[in-house]
């Protein structure tokens, strides 16, 4: 692995990284606000998907 691919690598996961942890306090939001009942919108249908897999939706 040349230095110039090892330092794309790096830079695309920083990019994700900041990005995933800069989003994080608005998903934690919408997730209290979504298990408390106080939301009042429909789920997202990725929302709904992950709940059919992992059992909470019966």
């Amino acid at each position: 692995m040349t230095l110039a691919k090892m330092m794309r690598c790096m830079t695309a996961g920083l990019i994700l990284a900041i990005l995933a942890i800069g989003l994080l306090p608005f998903l934690l939001v919408y997730f209290l606000t979504d298990v408390s009942g106080l939301s009042d919108f429909d789920t997202t249908p990725i929302y709904t998907l992950v709940n059919k897999f992992i059992g909470g939706g019966k």
